[in-house]
C-alpha cells in the first residue's frame, strides 16, 4: 500500500478498492502465515470484503474469515499464536482469536439449513470457497478475498451489485430464506444501512415466507431487529418491513402505523436500546411498550427505561416551566431528567409538533442548576428530626410534616437545616391543627 494510502486510511477517508483490499489483506498477514505453514487455505469474507470493495476499510473492526480447515485444527492452528482463543461457536464451525492484535473470527466452509420446524441450523462442513459462499446471504455478502494472491472471488456478482445499488441472494430467495429464515429480517437491515434496493424476487419471497421467521428464536429475531434500531437512518429498513408485511412478524403492534413516521422518530432519539425501542411506542402506552418488549424477551433494564422514558414522555406534555413544575418533575421522573426531556423534544419535532414547552422546560431546569441542586431535593431533616423538632410521637403527623416540607421545598427550592427547622416551628404555630 502506498504511503498516500496509509495516511487516508489512518484519517478515515475514502481508499480505492485496491487500496481497501490491500488493507485487509495486510491485517489478516499474521493469521494467513499461521495457514499457510499449517497447509490451509485462508479467505477473507463477509463485511471487511464488502466494505473493500466499496472503497472502506475500518481499522479496528473484527475480521471474518473461512477456511478448508475443521474446527479443532483451526484451533490447533492458531492456538500457540493467539494472546486469546474463544470456541463457543466451535460446534457451529467457528473459532474466534486475536493474533497480533487483531480480532478474528474463522468458520470453517460450510453449508447450512434450518430443518422444516427447527429453530437450529443444522451444519455441514465442506471443502469448497465457493460453496460456502453460495450459502451466504446476499450476493453483497457472498464475495471473498483468497489470503494467497489477493484476488478477488466474485462468483455472485456481488461487486456489481454494490455498484448498482441491489439487494440480492446467492441462490434462489427461497432457498436462501428457506436456510435460515433471519435473512428476510437481515435484508431491511442492508436496505437501510448500504442503500440497496431489494430486486423484486426477494421481495416476493419474503411476502410469500414470513411466516418462516417463526421458527427462529424470539431472541435472534429480536437481536437482528435492534441492529436496524440502532441504524443511523433505519427509515428504508422500515419501509422494506412493511411493504413486505414482515413487521407483524416482529413488532405486531406497529403494523397499524406509518412507516416513515416510525423510521423518522426512530432515528431523531438517541441510538441506544432503550430510546430506539421506546420510539416504537410513543404513540401507544407504556404498558404496551413493557408487554412487546417482554414478549421480545428484552432485557429487565431495557423494558424499565424504556417504558420509563414513554411515560416521562407523556407527562412532560403537561407539564408547566415554572420553577416549582420543574422542581416536581424532577424528583418524581422516573427516567433520568436530561434523557427524558431530550427524547421527548426529539419525538415532538420528528412528529412536527411544537417544542416550545419543551424548550421552556429544559431552560428553567438549566437555570435551577446554577443556583440550586434540582437534581438531588432530599430533604435536610428526617423523621426522627421532625419528631425531635415538634415535640411528637410516631404517627401520621410526622408524615404530614415532611409532605409540608417537600412541597415548601418544590415552591421555594431546596432549604437548608436550618431553615428546615423553623418552616417546621412556623408551620406548628399556624397550620399544625389544621386538617390534613
Amino acid at each position: 500500500m502506498s504511503a498516500e494510502a496509509r495516511e487516508a486510511l489512518s484519517a478515515g477517508e475514502a481508499l480505492s478498492a485496491g487500496e481497501a483490499l490491500s488493507a485487509a489483506l495486510s491485517a489478516a498477514s499474521g493469521l494467513k502465515r499461521l495457514f499457510d505453514a499449517a497447509g490451509h487455505r485462508l479467505y477473507l469474507v463477509g463485511g471487511v470484503v464488502r466494505e473493500a470493495v466499496a472503497g472502506r476499510f475500518l481499522a479496528g473492526a473484527d475480521l471474518d474469515c473461512t477456511t478448508d480447515a475443521r474446527p479443532a485444527t483451526v484451533r490447533r492452528i492458531v492456538s500457540d499464536a493467539a494472546t486469546s482463543v474463544w470456541t463457543q461457536g466451535e460446534r457451529f464451525g467457528t473459532i474466534g482469536c486475536v493474533v497480533e492484535g487483531r480480532a478474528f473470527e474463522i468458520t470453517t466452509h460450510r453449508a447450512e439449513h434450518y430443518e422444516r420446524q427447527s429453530r437450529k441450523p443444522v451444519v455441514a462442513f465442506g471443502d469448497d470457497v465457493i460453496q460456502d459462499l453460495a450459502r451466504r446471504d446476499f450476493t453483497v455478502n457472498a464475495m471473498a478475498i483468497d489470503t494467497a494472491d489477493g484476488a478477488l472471488i466474485d462468483p455472485h456478482g456481488g461487486q456489481d451489485d454494490l455498484v448498482a445499488g441491489v439487494l440480492r441472494t446467492p441462490l434462489d430467495p427461497a432457498v436462501s430464506f428457506g436456510d435460515d429464515p433471519l435473512r428476510m429480517l437481515r435484508a431491511a437491515r442492508f436496505v437501510a444501512s448500504h442503500g440497496l434496493a431489494p430486486d423484486d424476487a426477494l421481495v416476493g419471497a419474503v411476502r410469500a415466507m414470513g411466516d418462516r421467521l417463526d421458527i427462529v428464536s424470539v431472541e435472534r429475531v429480536r437481536d437482528e431487529f435492534e441492529k436496524l434500531l440502532l441504524l443511523d437512518y433505519p427509515l428504508e429498513g422500515f419501509r422494506f418491513l412493511f411493504r413486505t408485511g414482515l413487521i407483524g412478524r416482529v413488532v405486531e403492534d406497529l403494523a397499524r402505523h406509518d412507516p416513515a413516521e416510525v423510521g423518522r422518530i426512530t432515528a431523531a432519539v438517541a441510538a441506544e436500546p432503550a430510546a430506539r425501542w421506546a420510539s416504537l411506542f410513543v404513540r401507544d402506552s407504556a404498558e404496551t411498550a413493557s408487554a412487546c418488549l417482554r414478549r421480545l424477551r428484552c432485557s429487565n433494564a431495557v423494558v424499565s427505561s424504556a417504558a420509563a422514558l414513554i411515560a416521562t414522555q407523556a407527562r412532560l406534555a403537561e407539564t408547566g416551566s415554572s420553577r416549582p413544575d420543574v422542581r416536581r418533575f424532577v424528583a418524581s421522573s422516573p427516567a433520568p431528567v436530561d434523557a427524558a426531556v431530550a427524547f421527548a423534544i426529539a419525538v415532538a419535532t420528528a412528529s412536527g409538533r411544537s417544542t416550545d414547552r419543551l424548550l421552556d422546560f429544559a431552560g428553567t431546569l438549566t437555570e435551577l442548576r446554577r443556583v440550586e441542586d434540582v437534581d438531588d431535593l432530599t430533604l435536610p431533616v428526617d423523621g426522627d428530626e421532625v419528631m425531635a423538632v415538634l415535640g411528637l410521637d410516631p404517627g401520621p403527623e410526622v408524615g404530614r410534616a415532611l409532605a409540608f416540607l417537600r412541597e415548601r421545598a418544590f415552591e421555594e427550592g431546596p432549604p437548608s437545616k436550618a431553615e428546615a427547622v423553623e418552616a417546621l416551628q412556623q408551620w406548628r404555630a399556624t397550620d399544625y391543627c389544621a386538617e390534613p
